[in-house]
C-alpha cells in the first residue's frame, strides 16, 4: 500500500499552518518583531494593562522568557512598565501609543492574509470550514487534557 501524505488531513493542516507561520514571521521580521512579541502586544490590546505575571500565564512561558520579551518591547518604545499601586514588586505592563499603532497594523495585515487565504471560498463555506476547525481544536484540547 502506497503512503500518500497528500490525503492525510492532519498533515495538510500542519503544512498550511507551517507556511502561514513562515509568511507571518517574514512580515514581522520586516517590522523588527517576533511572534512572541506580537502575542504580548495583542494581549495588551485585548485585555488592557496587565501584570507581568498575568501575561506570562496567558502565554504559558517562563519568567526569564517573559523578561526578555518585555525588555525588547520596552527598549523599542512599544510597552511601558510601571509599579503596581498594590504591590511595588509587581510590574504592570501597558501599550504605548506606538505599540497600539504597530499592533493595529499587524492585526490588519493578519486579516488581509486571512482574506487572501480563503478568497476562493464562499462566505458560507468559510463559516463551515471555520466550524470544522474549531471542532477539531476542541477535540484535540479535550484529548490532551485527559
Amino acid at each position: 500500500m502506497e503512503r500518500n501524505t497528500e490525503e492525510i488531513v492532519g498533515y495538510q493542516l500542519g503544512l498550511v499552518a507551517h507556511l502561514l507561520h513562515n509568511k507571518h514571521n517574514r512580515s514581522l521580521a520586516a517590522r523588527g518583531l517576533t511572534r512572541s512579541q506580537v502575542k504580548v502586544l495583542s494581549l495588551l490590546r485585548r485585555y488592557g494593562t496587565q501584570s507581568q505575571s498575568e501575561l506570562q500565564k496567558r502565554l504559558y512561558i517562563q519568567p526569564s522568557t517573559m523578561n526578555g520579551i518585555l525588555d525588547s518591547l520596552t527598549k523599542n518604545g512599544l510597552v511601558k512598565k510601571q509599579e503596581s499601586g498594590k504591590d511595588r514588586r509587581q510590574k504592570m505592563i501597558s501599550l504605548t501609543g506606538e505599540g497600539e499603532k504597530l499592533e493595529e497594523a499587524v492585526w490588519q495585515e493578519a486579516l488581509t492574509t486571512d482574506e487572501d487565504l480563503t478568497a476562493f471560498l464562499s462566505e458560507e463555506e468559510q463559516e463551515e470550514f471555520l466550524a470544522v476547525l474549531q471542532v477539531m481544536k476542541e477535540r484535540l484540547q479535550k484529548e490532551l487534557e485527559e
